[in-house]
């Protein structure tokens, strides 16, 4: 049978509550596993054959970015050298836009995933997060990693799920955690160094992306 889904666009530009806010809308269908919604049954995502591309475009003239100061940190100092910029904006040579989550936001009702077995790493380096943007699912394993010779705690402002503040002091440190329940989007913080942040959506569906330069470079 096909079922209608329809997905949400939301911008690295609406997340950071800069220059405005970017979010479009439009439907498509998927062909969904047989016995329609109402059931507790793990669906085969490999029975979603469709797929989805696109480009996400930034029009005008893109914003200059803003030098960052890491000079409060002399290890962070050291690998600044003056060129690191914020991540507000990120506007591709091609005009297209990176760090922009795209997801379904509706159609998935009644639907149950397996949680993939795959970890997701968000990487303190350069006293920098790494990745800025990312997706992952409810109980999918975090791995927060310290990549850096000096102190870095991530500090995740979620509403929905409990929130998480952990420090790691030791360089190569790792932490894992999970999420319980979606939400969109959730920011992180470094409450040692404030020009650290990143932001994830959490779902219950494994139709989630974020754009980048290299997936939108034709």
């Amino acid at each position: 049978m096909l079922k209608q889904f329809s997905f949400v666009v939301v911008s690295s530009i609406f997340l950071m509550g800069a220059f405005g806010c970017g979010k479009s809308r439009s439907t498509t269908e998927f062909l969904t596993t047989s016995g329609g919604t109402a059931s507790n049954a793990v669906a085969d995502s490999s029975k979603f054959t469709a797929t989805i591309s696109g480009k996400v475009l930034f029009e005008g003239t893109p914003p200059k970015l803003s030098k960052i100061q890491m000079s409060a940190d002399p290890y962070c100092a050291s690998h600044d050298h003056g060129t690191v910029e914020t991540e507000d904006v990120l506007v591709n040579p091609n005009g297209t836009l990176s760090n922009v989550m795209v997801y379904v936001k509706s159609g998935t009702e009644g639907l149950t995933f397996a949680t993939p077995p795959e970890t997701v790493v968000i990487d303190q380096r350069n006293c920098r997060y790494h990745p800025h943007v990312f997706t992952i699912m409810v109980h999918q394993p975090l791995i927060i990693k310290n990549s850096d010779a000096t102190l870095h705690n991530i500090h995740i402002w979620s509403m929905i799920n409990m929130p998480f503040n952990v420090g790691q002091p030791v360089q190569n440190m790792e932490t894992t955690t999970t999420f319980d329940k979606p939400e969109i989007p959730v920011p992180v913080r470094c409450d040692v160094h404030k020009w650290m942040n990143a932001f994830v959506g959490v779902f219950t569906h494994p139709f989630h992306t974020v754009t980048h330069e290299k997936a939108h470079s034709n």
